[in-house]
């Protein structure tokens, strides 16, 4: 190759085979574009000469190669056509792109709850304690339904193969293996009660329910021993206290389920609160706000009835036991039969029920009118006398409170006067605060502070704002201050309204009576237990309104002085109280009825549980006595059988009678 000149900078180093078309391929066209692009466009001419500002080019030089420009060919924009039928999508609607994992990043570490969080989820609540109330319900009592016609049968063939029937053409010992049968099926359908008693051993609770294992099996073995065409057969017997624990079984669910049914259908409920302190220290019961939780634990707690049979059944098995051991020797007595005696004469079939059952009774009952009792905790706190504190909303919720006219006197606008009745009543707590709360907005008025305010004892409240002194209160109380009254002003039921010694303003209201309140305060004024004491915070609502409204007596209502009703009205969330029951809001009627149930609950408790360990005690004895006589023949099946549904009827009657009252 030649040496180049220095000076000839546009000279190319290419040899001669680079031609023309390899250049324009190594800059991205192809000879046929090229030409195709070269031709003129249309008002453009290649040959145009440059511009008057345009720098002079150099003339080439040599063996140069000068590229002129490459033409490129103009795209005509597509025709702005709209379709319609195309759908839009707001970008919020867009898929949005995940993001890719990296694998080298580490998860996201997993929130590990606190002790305090694990407690917390873990407590039941009344919604899932219902569910499992609910669960099976139906398939329970169906069962029991069966079982009792079953236990029916047993209690036939017991007094067919005592007595020495032979009008079912059944032969000698065919009784015996049917009351066998009946046994056994029997316990195929009470699998419940066997799986309750082993839970109630589990617990160190031993049970009625933990006594049926062993006395299906002592009935079984003296069933298999004794002799063909001889009564002796124990097995109705045990089929008839498998029909009572099955009954048991259904009370407690059956209440649990009305309780829980009726708290969970609570909007805002109201606990009855036992309060000590609020009235010198006499028991006194009162509405407050409900606490749902604690309701909850007191109702799952174990009652005292079932407490007193579960330590008497502790003591029954080793007792019996060790009984039938000394009893038996040197007698022509089996050692099953013995105890199996003793344990059917001690045990009273009815042991488990009678509590259970009046509390599903009063738990029906009581959700029918909104009404909750938490078990026997409620139980002791309305059992005794108590002093049951009334207020405004037990007997006139403020909406059943209206407006029956007003009247303004002298210079002052209706506005003003509603302003300054509206600062002392809500100084003061008085619920007719809400009723002119509304009078206030209808008439675009404005809220007055008051800097002081007093309470009087005659019924009325003052205030002082800014420069003038407002009395609000009854007609009685204006009079006793020495307020002129004009003619025409005096109105029975009206809020009077005074500023600076001169009447100022009227409003006459309007109270109306409920059924509920009526039906509540006539079951509490006839129950001796209970004491009334009004604390009621609106000054207009007296003994002789309440006479008045629902016609009945008030002798016995507790009338104190207004700044005592107000002491006894306000609501201290810090005062220890218990909560006995819940109860739906504004129904006073709900309030009575609850207390009423809780203290017929504790009263036929203790009655139910006095002869229950009677009958178990005499029971006990009678059978002690007979095997240590030796004449255990005339504890006979049908003699026991007897004794103890005979105790069953009276439990019976005296429950009714107790529900009744």
């Amino acid at each position: 190759m030649n040496e180049r000149d220095p000076e000839q900078l546009n000279t190319p180093d290419a040899s001669a085979e680079y031609s023309l078309e390899d250049i324009v391929r190594e800059f991205g066209g192809t000879p046929a574009e090229d030409a195709a692009s070269s031709e003129p466009a249309e008002g453009a001419g290649i040959d145009e000469a440059p511009a008057d500002d345009a720098p002079p080019s150099e003339a080439p030089k040599g063996d140069t190669i000068t590229f002129g420009t490459l033409p490129s060919k103009k795209l005509k924009p597509a025709s702005p056509t709209i379709r319609l039928d195309v759908p839009v999508r707001r970008a919020d609607e867009l898929p949005q792109e995940t993001p890719e994992k990296n694998d080298d990043e580490l998860p996201a570490p997993i929130p590990i709850p606190t002790p305090e969080e694990r407690k917390k989820a873990a407590e039941p609540t009344p919604q899932s304690v219902l569910k499992e109330a609910a669960a099976g319900r139906t398939f329970l009592r169906l069962r029991t339904v069966l079982l009792g016609i079953l236990a029916a049968a047993s209690v036939l063939l017991t007094l067919y193969t005592v007595r020495g029937w032979d009008f079912l053409g059944l032969t000698a010992g065919t009784p015996d293996v049917l009351l066998l049968i009946l046994l056994s099926v029997c316990v195929l359908l009470s699998y419940d009660v066997l799986w309750r008693g082993i839970l109630d051993l589990i617990h160190f609770r031993p049970s009625p329910f933990t006594l049926s294992a062993p006395l299906i099996a002592l009935a079984g073995i003296d069933a298999l021993r004794t002799a063909p065409g001889r009564p002796g057969n124990y097995c109705g017997a045990v089929t008839v206290l498998l029909f009572f624990l099955m009954r048991t079984l259904c009370a407690e669910r059956s209440g649990r389920f009305y309780t829980l049914r009726t708290v969970c259908s609570f909007r805002n409920p109201m606990g009855i609160y036992n309060v000590q302190q609020v009235n010198e220290g006499a028991p006194s019961l009162r509405r407050d706000p409900a606490k749902t939780g604690s309701f909850l634990n007191d109702l799952l707690q174990r009652d005292r009835p079932q407490r007193l049979i579960s330590v008497y059944s502790t003591v029954l098995f080793p007792l019996s036991a060790g009984l039938a051991f000394l009893l038996t020797r040197n007698r022509d007595v089996s050692f099953s039969r013995a105890w199996l005696l003793l344990l059917l004469g001690g045990l009273p079939f009815f042991a488990s029920l009678g509590y259970p059952r009046i509390f599903a009774a009063l738990a029906r009952r009581l959700s029918r009118i909104g009404g909750a009792l938490s078990g026997w905790h409620s139980a002791m706190v309305f059992g005794g006398k108590h002093t049951i504190i009334i207020r405004d909303e037990d007997l006139f919720p403020i909406s059943g409170v209206t407006t029956n006219g007003m009247k303004v006197y002298g210079s002052y606008r209706p506005n003003q006067v509603i302003s300054y009745a509206l600062a002392a009543l809500d100084a003061a707590g008085s619920p007719l605060s809400e009723l002119f709360e509304g009078l206030l907005k209808a008439q675009y008025g404005t809220h007055s502070v008051p800097s002081t305010y007093r309470i009087y004892d005659n019924n009325g409240i003052g205030a002082e704002i800014g420069s003038d002194v407002i009395l609000v209160g009854s007609l009685a109380f204006m009079r006793a201050m020495g307020v002129y009254m004009p003619s025409g002003a005096k109105v029975r039921l009206a809020v009077y309204v005074s500023v600076n010694g001169e009447l100022a303003g009227i409003f006459a209201l309007k109270y109306k009576a409920n059924r509920s309140t009526r039906t509540g305060l006539r079951d509490v004024l006839m129950n001796r237990n209970f004491s009334v004491i009004l604390a009621t915070r609106d000054f207009l609502i007296t003994p002789e309104l309440i006479a008045a409204k629902y016609r009945l007596p008030t002798d016995a209502m507790k009338f104190p002085s207004y700044s005592k009703r107000l002491r006894l009205a306000e609501l201290d969330p810090d005062r220890k109280a218990e909560q006995g029951g819940l109860i739906a809001k504004d129904t006073f009627g709900a309030f009575a009825s609850t207390v009423a149930a809780g203290r017929t609950l504790r009263m036929a408790a203790r009655v139910c549980t006095v002869i229950c360990f009677s009958v178990a005690f005499l029971g006990l004895i009678v059978c002690a006595l007979i095997l240590l006589w030796n004449s255990h023949d005339a504890a006979s099946p049908l003699h026991l059988l007897t004794f103890q549904l005979l105790w069953a009827f009276v439990l019976d009657f005296v429950t009714f009678v107790l529900l009744k009252l």
